[in-house]
C-alpha cells in the first residue's frame, strides 16, 4: 500500500497538541498553574481583607483569583496552541508543505521525503492512533508518522493493513484540544 501526501502547519499542529494533552507532565504543569496562581491570588486577597483592613481591595483581588481559575483553561487552551504554533513555524519550516511517500509492506514501512529515504522494521510498530483528521503511526522509539486522512484513499483497510503489520490500534476519534 503506497500513500502520497504532504504535511501542513495543521497537521503539525494537531499532532503537536495530540501528544501534548497524553503528557502527564503537561497535564500536571497547567493544573499546578491554574491551582497556584488562584491559590496566590486568595492569600494577596485575604493579607489586604485582614491585615491591612481593606475589604474592598481584597475583595476585588479576591475576584481576579476566582476569574483566573475560571478562565484559565480556555487562556491555557489558547497559550498552548499559540506556543506550537510558533514552534512549527520556526521549527519545522522545511518540513511543511513537502511531499511524502510511504509504502507500507508485510516486513517494512518505507518512507521517502524529498531529504531522506527510510527503512523501518515493521516489528518496530507500536501504536495506530486515529483521531478525527489523522493517523499517527507511533513506533517503540515514540517517534511517530504523521498521516492526514485525506491522503489515505481506503481508511479501512490501512487500519486493517496496519494493525496486522503488528500495530496496536487506538481509537481517538472523539479526541478535542482542551
Amino acid at each position: 500500500m503506497k500513500i502520497n501526501y504532504i504535511l501542513t502547519n495543521f497537521d503539525f499542529l494537531e499532532y503537536q497538541l495530540y501528544t501534548s494533552s497524553k503528557s502527564q507532565l503537561i497535564k500536571k504543569k497547567r493544573k499546578r498553574a491554574k491551582y497556584f496562581v488562584f491559590i496566590v491570588y486568595i492569600l494577596i486577597g485575604l493579607y489586604f481583607a485582614y491585615i491591612n483592613k481593606n475589604n474592598i481591595v481584597g475583595g476585588i483581588i479576591g475576584f481576579f483569583g476566582l476569574l483566573w481559575f475560571v478562565f484559565y483553561p480556555k487562556y491555557s487552551k489558547w497559550n498552548f496552541k499559540r506556543h506550537f504554533k510558533k514552534q512549527i513555524n520556526e521549527n519545522y519550516k522545511n518540513r511543511v508543505e513537502k511531499p511524502l511517500q510511504m509504502e507500507l509492506t508485510k516486513d517494512f514501512i518505507y518512507v521517502k521525503s524529498s531529504t531522506s529515504e527510510s527503512k523501518i522494521s515493521s516489528t518496530e510498530l507500536k501504536q495506530l492512533i486515529e483521531t478525527e483528521n489523522h493517523f499517527f503511526l507511533k513506533l517503540i522509539t515514540d517517534l511517530s508518522f504523521i498521516i492526514p486522512k485525506n491522503a489515505v484513499e481506503n481508511n479501512i483497510e490501512f487500519k486493517k493493513r496496519v494493525t496486522e503489520i503488528g500495530a496496536e490500534y487506538v481509537n481517538e476519534l472523539n479526541w478535542t484540544w482542551k
